[in-house]
């Protein structure tokens, strides 16, 4: 039965439950009735499961009691399924109890509103995560009664959810402080910029939500090119506070580059000479991109001197050797690179800059430190696009499992047949062993996302490397959705690990992801460019949240990308930072190696996501092999719908303050 059940042989497992019933043991049994419950044989499963009840140890109990209710439930019987639920809800633990609470609302009658609302409101407070906090207030919203509260806390999880909203736009005016900021806040989400700008400007600026509203007013009044006004909201944030600060310094940045610029540069002054701090070197440092000669150099030296162990140090160090490269001086690139690879530079920026270091080195005939550098972007840096630039193209991937996070014995969950709430504990523990079975159980089950989530939490374990073990790997970079990325690759004539490599960076396989700036989806596309393709494929109806539907327009965004640039990477770039923004970093430079072209995508995000895809690309080709076609046929350009109405160099929300997203002002972006 053991071998059956973990082989997931299901027909023999019934044969050998018809032939051997008699004389098979308590969790034998238990076994058995799993396997009939994940085929939905709720009647034959109950029986089962009642039968080996007494049997049971005591930390399968909870869970065994939960799954005798709902096949209570599930076969009809639920007079019965309620009176043990209501019995057990008391003593069970927080992690069974949400499910028993769900239970007993399902099983209350409609018109006991009163009671269905204690269940919902009993699962919200034993969540355990924002997905059963969504269960619980979205249930909330269909019950009679003042929906507020209920539709702000959803609304605080799921910024754009239309139920939700729907509540809060009832509400007679005036409306209150939150509801004013959730609406509005939505609206920016969703592009109803003139919308938003006056609801975001009724949330006083002391209140909970008071920067967050100010800043992104800012964003809507931008977008509809009221430059000024959305200036003098973030020189507020810039002066005062530190919430948003860093953020907006970076705006009146990017404002400064395209609009508004002798105000913008005069604030950027203003708030360097009265902040300190980060803040302050935020400002410094974006005066330096906008100064040249002597003055940029003096703000460079202020910025290294006041915070030298931070990204703008790595930054200004790193721009510095570019420039020297760029002139012929590869003497002087080295230098400056060398003096960045010794301040505080984080796992993005190490291997770039030690792949050009060992470029630098190579020209200037150092052939022992340019292997130094290359073995150490192999050893400590090897699923990186550098590893594979430096020739690493091949991963040594073996064909086994990683033994050091191998558990030794499984858990009595695990043994009875509970694999589901065997994942669930094993979670909870956390540590390398745990989650890495947690993922194997994942896996056996069929939800390849689950283990995703499971072995990312140790992701370091599994790409240690120099070797890499296949079944780590392939938790790692999964390939979910399989049907619907094929289907969508063959029509589209593109290569199904493109497809992954993109899913991957821009929502971690979540279908329901949004961004901070409205990307919806697996392939995370924004509204503008979701409409132009589903236009030019006569989709009329659509869902950027369905799966299926999500690829298909990402999978047609990216096969016209591929035909109009005529290569990888440059698409790629384009599909990230807009088409009007890869055309000028492409333009007069066709002929320029991959690597080199790579540095000139001048937005930091496009240039690491660019990296980052590509990187993903190997791995997958790596393990699964290629397969459909690259879509490199080139065309003339102007070819792609939404080519130059938004851009995907969404960035991470703005207060993570290490990463420069520039506004596109050409390009519609966000």
């Amino acid at each position: 039965m053991d071998e059956l059940f973990s082989a997931r042989d299901w027909r023999s497992v019934d044969t050998l439950l018809a032939q051997k019933s008699g004389s098979l043991s308590p969790r034998e049994l238990s076994l058995a009735a799993n396997a009939l419950w994940f085929r939905g044989k709720w009647a034959e499963s109950l029986e089962l499961l009642q039968k080996t009840a007494p049997h049971w140890p005591e930390s399968v109990k909870p869970y065994g009691t939960l799954m005798i209710i709902l096949g209570l439930e599930r076969t009809g019987r639920k007079d019965e399924a309620k009176k043990a639920a209501a019995r057990f809800l008391p003593a069970a633990s927080p992690d069974v109890a949400y499910y028993v609470a769900y239970a007993l609302y399902r099983l209350t009658a409609q018109e006991d509103t009163e009671a269905r609302k204690k269940y919902l409101q009993r699962m919200y407070s034993l969540a355990e995560n924002t997905a059963q906090q969504s269960t619980a207030l979205t249930l909330l919203l269909g019950l009679p009664g003042d929906k507020t509260a209920y539709a702000l806390n959803l609304l605080g999880i799921h910024p754009r959810n239309s139920a939700a909203l729907k509540v809060l736009e009832s509400l007679p005016k005036p409306w209150k402080t939150d509801v004013n900021f959730a609406v509005g806040y939505a609206a920016y989400l969703r592009g109803q910029h003139g919308k938003a700008v006056p609801l975001l400007k009724a949330v006083p600026l002391a209140s909970r939500n008071g920067r967050k509203a100010r800043y992104y007013r800012a964003f809507s009044l931008y977008s509809l090119k009221k430059y000024g006004e959305a200036l003098e909201l973030w020189s507020y944030l810039a002066r005062k506070g530190t919430s948003y600060a860093e953020s907006s310094i970076r705006r009146i940045s990017i404002l400064a580059g395209r609009a508004q610029k002798d105000r913008a540069l005069r604030v950027l002054r203003e708030v360097a000479a009265s902040r300190e701090g980060a803040i302050k070197a935020r400002a410094l440092y974006s005066l330096s991109t906008h100064a040249s000669g002597k003055e940029k150099r003096e703000l460079e030296e202020k910025v290294i001197a006041l915070i030298p162990d931070s990204a703008f140090t790595t930054r200004i160090l790193y721009n510095r050797g570019w420039d020297r490269w760029n002139s012929g001086d590869i003497k002087g690139a080295v230098q400056e690179w060398e003096k960045s690879i010794s301040s505080g530079m984080d796992g993005n920026w190490r291997p770039r800059v030690l792949y050009w270091l060992a470029k630098g080195y190579g020209r200037l005939k150092l052939q022992e430190k340019r292997a130094a550098a290359l073995e150490k972007i192999r050893k400590n840096h090897p699923l990186s696009i550098y590893a594979f630039l430096s020739g690493g193209d091949k991963l040594s991937i073996v064909p086994d499992v990683p033994r050091h996070l191998v558990q030794d014995s499984p858990s009595d969950l695990e043994q009875w047949g509970f694999i589901t709430y065997a994942r669930w504990h094993l979670l909870a523990r956390g540590d390398a062993k745990s989650l890495f079975r947690a993922a194997r159980l994942a896996e056996w089950s069929g939800d390849h996302l689950a283990a995703y989530s499971a072995v990312g939490r140790i992701a370091g374990e599994i790409t240690r490397g120099p070797s890499f073990f296949r079944k780590g790997m392939e938790y790692l970079y999964p390939r979910p959705f399989l049907d619907e990325v094929r289907k969508a690759a063959e029509r589209f004539k593109v290569e199904e690990n493109l497809v992954w490599a993109i899913m991957r960076q821009e929502s971690a396989f979540n279908p329901n992801a949004t961004s901070w700036v409205g990307a919806a989806g697996l392939m995370q596309l924004m509204p503008a460019t979701a409409r132009s393709e589903a236009k030019a494929l006569e989709m009329k109806n659509y869902n950027l949240y369905n799966a299926g539907q999500n690829i298909v327009l990402g999978t047609a965004h990216i096969a016209r990308l591929l035909k109009s640039f005529g290569n990888v990477e440059q698409s790629v770039a384009a599909y990230n930072g807009g088409g009007g923004s890869a055309r000028r970093w492409l333009a007069g430079r066709k002929d320029v190696p991959l690597d080199e072209w790579i540095e000139s995508v001048r937005f930091e995000e496009t240039n690491d996501y660019v990296r980052k895809v590509m990187a993903n690309l190997h791995i997958y080709r790596a393990l699964y092999g290629t397969s459909g076609s690259g879509g490199t046929v080139p065309a003339a350009p102007g070819e792609v719908p939404g080519d130059d109405l938004e851009s995907s160099a969404d960035g991470p929300d703005p207060e993570d303050e290490d990463n420069e997203a520039p506004l596109l002002l050409d390009d519609g972006g966000k």
